[in-house]
């Protein structure tokens, strides 16, 4: 599956960024970066607790997903400046880091 994404991306001229398996994209808001340490499979509904985010589980890992392919790619051409991509958390900044800033 992997070898046919990857020629059919080719095909049209496009790259894929590769994350990791174990980014915790589904437990960061998508909005303001914060990490839900206590969100469980079964939860659908991913809702901040710090922003007040709610918003479908996939959904939000889907727009996380993009944020790190951004970062990694090291080019913005979506609708994320840069200002929101360095502010969303997606460093590995820690809630107690964050707070001090």
């Amino acid at each position: 599956m992997k070898q046919k994404l990857k020629w059919k991306v080719e095909k049209y001229g496009k790259n894929i960024i590769e994350i990791g398996r174990l980014d915790p994209s589904s437990k960061i808001c998508s909005s303001c970066g914060n990490i839900k340490h206590d969100l469980k499979l079964s939860d659908r509904i991913y809702h901040c607790n710090v922003c007040g985010l709610t918003i479908d589980r996939d959904l939000n890992a889907t727009k996380n997903i993009r944020k790190i392919g951004v970062i990694k790619v090291g080019s913005v051409r979506s609708e994320y400046t840069p200002v929101e991509i360095a502010t969303s958390g997606l460093y590995g900044c820690s809630e107690r880091q964050r707070s001090l800033q």
